[in-house]
């Protein structure tokens, strides 16, 4: 057996848990599958579930299955990943954290907003999706859309996010615009030139539904 079918086969166990996991749209704590023995599940993070809880703990669900990355050292489990060796598992930095999770299931894009989401980093969250909105499509972003799946942010958690977001330095690019209909709309302006948001947000509110 050569050393990628070695590693697979080693991993086969943690890597079936961490594509169930991402199929169904959490990722995995790096630190709840490394460790010096093999003492109960690991634990996957649900975006979804985490938006429920408070952000101490939040979003925290016992996997199936013990973890077969037990007895491993974290570095050693990132350089695999990053180097290929195992497969489709992927590698995710929140804060202080790893999170683990499969390409197959899971773009890397909505990974970081999973990880970011089970830190409690709900001013980051915001800004990142803004910016990758900004900087893709292009467009602005309502901020109803924190209100809704997958992010399932209630009006107790976006109000003081904004807040922060108006105040934190590390968020000067992130601005607010109010379309003609009161819809509220944010925007990066690294990427969106203000006449520009404020054009594509009026689109997005009104002139669409007019146009339909």
């Amino acid at each position: 057996m050569d050393e990628p079918e070695a590693l697979r086969a080693r991993y086969a166990d943690l890597l079936e848990q961490v594509r169930r996991a991402s199929r169904a749209g959490n990722v995995v704590r790096l630190d709840d599958v490394c460790g010096g023995s093999v003492s109960g599940a690991a634990e996957v993070v649900s975006l979804d579930e985490a938006a429920r809880e408070s952000v101490s703990g939040a979003g925290v669900q016992p996997a199936a299955g013990t973890a077969s990355g037990a007895g491993v050292s974290p570095a050693a489990l990132i350089a695999l990943a990053e180097r290929g060796g195992l497969d489709d598992l992927a590698v995710v930095q929140a804060g202080r954290r790893t999170y683990l999770y499969s390409t197959r299931h899971m773009t890397r894009q909505y990974a970081e907003m999973a990880a970011r989401r089970a830190e409690g980093d709900i001013p980051r969250l915001i800004a990142e999706t803004v910016r990758a909105d900004s900087a893709t499509y292009p467009r602005p972003t309502p901020v109803e859309t924190f209100a809704g799946r997958p992010f399932d942010l209630t009006a107790d958690q976006i109000a003081p996010a904004l807040v922060h977001l108006s105040a934190d330095a590390a968020f000067d690019d992130i601005r607010k615009l109010t379309a003609s209909d009161g819809t509220v709309f944010l925007y990066s302006a690294r990427h969106l030139e203000p006449a520009h948001a404020a054009s594509l947000a009026e689109w997005l509110a009104v002139g669409r539904a007019n146009n339909s």
